[in-house]
């Protein structure tokens, strides 16, 4: 009778033993399934410096097992961006060659940052002074697109001449006021009440700020929207969403007004 139960009781802890080994190798499985899944991460093409805006052509997209995914890795192209599909961040340590690119080493653009890494390459930031009426109510934001229409009087044949001519067409516009690119607006009521704060602590002038916006121009365009706003008027055409056609436009005189 002793010897069935311990035939019993040995059957019994063998039984689970062979159920907890089971358990044990179908949890080991699991996990090496799981960490061995392919996932996308983004990876840097080539070496990429500390303070450079990274653009799509920087990076390309790599399957890795999950398990080699380093923590807050970036999987996708659209994470780099904004809603309004812009390039929006940099560096702040170099990103070597193959490795992959993670938030810790990307900041936003914000008065910290400054502006520098949302210039593209070639391109310089000019601000420009702006009213309801040459800013488009000045319902332009940072990302959007413009044409800088000019008015000047020339003076031909000793004859002075009124002339408006669209200098240049599809702008970026990187900041409106000290708003830039990819920065989040913050309410009226608050920035009020914020730089009252910062006024009083500080001691700063309180006089009233004069509204700019900020666009991304080629040196030689620069030059040419600097001398107007000496010489001339500057307004600003908001272009719809998308649009990148340029137009072949004249310049338009007084006497084309009557014809």
């Amino acid at each position: 009778m002793k010897k069935k139960k311990i035939v019993l009781i040995a059957a019994v802890f063998g039984i689970v033993a062979v159920l907890l080994v089971q358990a044990f190798i179908s949890s080991v499985e699991n996990r090496y399934k799981v960490g061995s899944e392919p996932v996308n991460v983004l990876v840097a093409k080539g070496y990429i410096p500390e303070g450079t805006l990274v653009t799509d052509y920087m990076v390309e997209v790599r399957r890795v097992p999950r398990e080699y995914l380093s923590p807050g890795a970036v999987t996708s192209i659209n994470q780099l961006m904004n809603e309004q599909g812009k390039f929006i961040n940099a560096t702040v340590v170099p990103i070597m060659e193959g490795e992959q690119i993670t938030t810790t080493k990307l900041v936003q653009p914000g008065k910290q940052t400054g502006m520098s890494i949302l210039i593209p390459e070639g391109y310089r930031a000019v601000s420009i002074e702006i009213s309801d009426v040459s800013g488009v109510a000045r319902l332009i934001k940072p990302g959007d697109h413009v044409d800088i229409i000019g008015t000047c009087e020339l003076v031909i044949k000793h004859k002075p001449i009124a002339e408006t001519f669209t200098l240049f067409q599809n702008v970026l516009v990187l900041a409106i006021d000290q708003q830039m690119m990819g920065t989040t607006v913050v309410p009226e009521k608050q920035q009020s009440e914020s730089a009252s704060e910062g006024m009083l602590s500080s001691g700063e002038d309180t006089g009233e700020k004069i509204p700019t916006a900020t666009l991304a121009l080629k040196p030689a365009e620069a030059q040419k929207i600097t001398h107007l706003a000496k010489v001339g008027e500057i307004k600003l055409a908001l272009r719809p969403i998308g649009e990148k056609t340029v137009f072949p436009l004249g310049a338009t005189e007084t006497s084309d007004l009557v014809k």
